[in-house]
């Protein structure tokens, strides 16, 4: 029994995730397409290219990388602005709770286009906010433990 669930795991748990990968990759790659002939990126792409999982992130942020062929292209940027839009601007609350996972990526050179975003949700609405990340995962690391700290006592 433990040799068939050993099995089990080495079999399965790659599959399902390289299964995984090739569908964000494929929405990614539909976003991109559409982004390089300067067409609208519908919402239901939008949706999905939000990263679940930090090899998601690295999906899509690899499309800075000076090896993508649209790292110059502002992609990644631009793509990330429309997504926390959709909320920010145009109340699309199909987008909130993406929007927080989202800005739960903050880190680096890209951090401040997220804080400033997650800023900007936050003032719209705190009470929302902060019923909003209560028992998510990603509440545990910065940026978004800092702002449950200062908006959520």
């Amino acid at each position: 029994m433990k040799s068939f669930l050993y099995i089990f795991l080495i079999l399965f748990v790659p599959i399902h995730c390289i299964a995984q990968e090739s569908e964000y990759n494929k929405n990614l790659k539909i976003a991109s397409d559409l982004f390089l002939s300067k067409k609208k990126i519908p919402n239901n792409i939008l949706l999905k290219l939000v990263p679940e999982n930090d090899s998601e992130f690295v999906l899509f942020y690899g499309t800075t990388s000076p090896d993508s062929k649209i790292a110059n292209t502002q992609f990644f940027e631009i793509t990330t602005q429309l997504i926390f839009d959709q909320l920010i601007k145009h109340n699309n609350e199909a987008f909130y709770l993406l929007c927080l996972q989202l800005a739960s990526f903050a880190d680096g050179e890209f951090a401040d286009l997220f804080r400033y975003n997650l800023e900007a949700i936050i003032k719209q609405d705190k009470i929302k906010f902060c019923e909003s990340i209560k028992g998510k995962r990603y509440t545990a690391y910065n940026p978004m433990k800092y702002y449950a700290v200062e908006n959520c006592k």
